[in-house]
């Protein structure tokens, strides 16, 4: 698996304008190996627009990058209204298990995009990762509402790291904020690892959501 994220600047009085342009995106649905997208407004940077799509491979996007991107990108108009954009890939390097077995469900079912995006010191990466895998996973897998999520590294290789989780409600998230985040930061002991921590919550866009194959197992 792909995965593409973005992060747009809007102009403030032009969301809706982008909101309809990130519509017209639809059409990606019938490229070969596209798999989902959704986004949405960050709740903190409400100007801040948050995409992320899912492919098989990265060929895949690169064949519709070079064939329909620029056909829908031009004919939506959709530069006009932001100021800024930011595009990262990664590899999904763990799976995050939640309430369902497949992706197209959780995103889907999806209100809420939770994004840690970390930059990491590099010789803490090995440590970083381990925490993940014993400390975080099973943490956040029984917290109430978590659908599942990845755990992703920069196709760069560089020590820069997405954790992106999908939540069934803003109330079930923040009770993770407030009762279960404190005791998995203490317990993973990460913090020295991190050089620069970017969070996200993101409302997730009904209109926005593009899912193609609901059945790709994570």
């Amino acid at each position: 698996m792909y995965i593409k994220w973005i992060v747009c600047e809007v102009k403030n009085n032009l969301k809706e304008e982008f909101s309809s342009a990130q519509e017209k995106w639809i059409e990606t649905k019938n490229s070969e190996g596209f798999i989902g997208q959704v986004g949405g407004f960050d709740l903190n940077n409400k100007t801040d627009a948050c995409i992320i799509s899912f492919w098989e491979n990265e060929d895949a996007l690169n064949i519709f990058m070079n064939k329909f991107h620029n056909k829908i990108f031009f004919n939506n108009n959709q530069s006009d209204y932001y100021n800024s954009i930011k595009i990262d890939f990664f590899n999904p390097i763990l799976t995050m298990e939640g309430e369902f077995q497949f992706l197209g469900d959780f995103l889907e079912k999806g209100k809420i995009l939770r994004i840690a995006d970390c930059f990491v010191k590099s010789n803490k990466t090995n440590h970083l990762e381990f925490a993940q895998n014993e400390v975080w996973m099973p943490g956040m897998k029984n917290s109430t509402g978590m659908l599942g999520g990845m755990f992703s590294k920069d196709v760069n290789n560089s020590p820069h790291y997405l954790v992106s989780t999908f939540w069934d409600s803003l109330e079930n998230h923040e009770s993770y904020v407030e009762k279960v985040l404190p005791r998995l930061q203490e317990k993973s002991q990460v913090k020295n690892d991190i050089t620069k921590i970017t969070g996200r919550k993101i409302k997730l866009i009904d209109s926005w959501k593009i899912i193609k194959n609901s059945t790709v197992n994570l």
